[in-house]
């Protein structure tokens, strides 16, 4: 079956909407002035003070009908919609870190284990002997 994409103009204020079956019944003082099966809907827009079931906005989601509310004036305050429909694939997680090859530094940088190589050698080069100064001999 071909769904429509017909949208229902709620105006008449102190209206209520609510589900009975798979239909909308618009209720006015307390009269069900209109019957519309879920599947001829594509969106409800209410205006002013016109309210909605909980349950028929729960329909309406799981059919894909948004229900949007309006001021009287025509300004936007909300629209309840469905689940958004996530994609499955596409995206690969992340490898592991173990994976990634490590960091190299930029070209003429030093690194830690350079430091670690120049410590060595610079304390060789103290560990040499030094002659022991006479107690009270100037300090070279």
């Amino acid at each position: 079956m071909r769904k429509m994409l017909n949208t229902l103009y709620v105006t008449t204020q102190g209206a209520y909407l609510n589900k009975e079956g798979e239909t909308v019944v618009v209720n006015i003082d307390r009269e069900a002035r209109l019957r519309l099966p879920i599947h001829t809907l594509g969106s409800i827009v209410c205006f002013g003070q016109v309210s909605c079931s909980p349950f028929l906005l729960g329909h309406c989601a799981e059919h894909d009908v948004s229900v949007s509310f309006m001021t009287g004036h025509g300004k936007f305050l909300a629209r309840v919609t469905g689940p958004a429909a996530r994609p499955t694939t596409g995206r690969r997680p992340p490898p592991p870190a173990s994976e990634y090859p490590p960091p190299t530094p930029p070209r003429g940088e030093r690194t830690p284990a350079d430091d670690v190589g120049s410590f060595s050698m610079c304390h060789e080069s103290i560990a040499a002997p030094i002659a022991p100064r006479a107690p009270g001999a100037p300090a070279p």
